[in-house]
């Protein structure tokens, strides 16, 4: 086939067409120059926009790491603090205790001890517990007081005991 019979004139030759393709595919040298300053303008504006945002979530990260540290340090102190207002206490009510229970111990010998002198006085005397009324009477009372006395050493124990406790 003859360049006529393909479609082609007599003044278009292969080698013509060919050239005039050419020039409308590839790009002018300050076509592509622009295009790689856009390229290059537009990859600079995205890395810079990338590290805007990875250094604000750093800083604000950090600020809000440095701010929770702040408040837990706040929070341990204040523990701290009542923590050692609690030991106080304790220690206190601990030692009041220890008093009172030193004390009602002795007040539990002294009855002791005069109950022991109530017994060796009526040996003494001869009489025993059925002897006289007067007698009786007396020691029935001073039974009753010291009785008392017991109870109320008791309940306080309890108190103190209970109030440990709760502590």
């Amino acid at each position: 086939m003859q360049d006529h019979e393909r479609g082609r004139g007599p003044g278009d030759s292969p080698a013509g067409r060919q050239q005039g393709d050419y020039r409308n595919q590839v790009p002018t040298g300050r076509k592509t120059r622009e295009g790689k300053k856009a390229t290059a303008t537009y990859f600079v504006l995205a890395f810079l926009l990338w590290a805007v945002l990875v250094g604000g979530g750093y800083f604000a990260l950090r600020g809000h790491l440095q701010k929770s540290e702040r408040n837990f340090s706040r929070q341990i102190d204040a523990l701290q603090v009542e923590n050692q207002r609690i030991a106080a206490d304790i220690t206190e009510a601990l030692g009041l205790f220890e008093r009172e229970l030193v004390a009602s111990y002795e007040e539990m010998e002294q009855i002791r001890r005069e109950m022991a002198m109530i017994q060796e006085e009526m040996e003494l005397t001869g009489e025993s517990i059925t002897g006289t009324d007067d007698t009786r009477q007396s020691l029935a009372e001073r039974i009753t007081e010291l009785d008392q006395q017991l109870a109320g050493l008791k309940e306080e124990l309890r108190k103190l005991e209970a109030a440990v406790r709760a502590l």
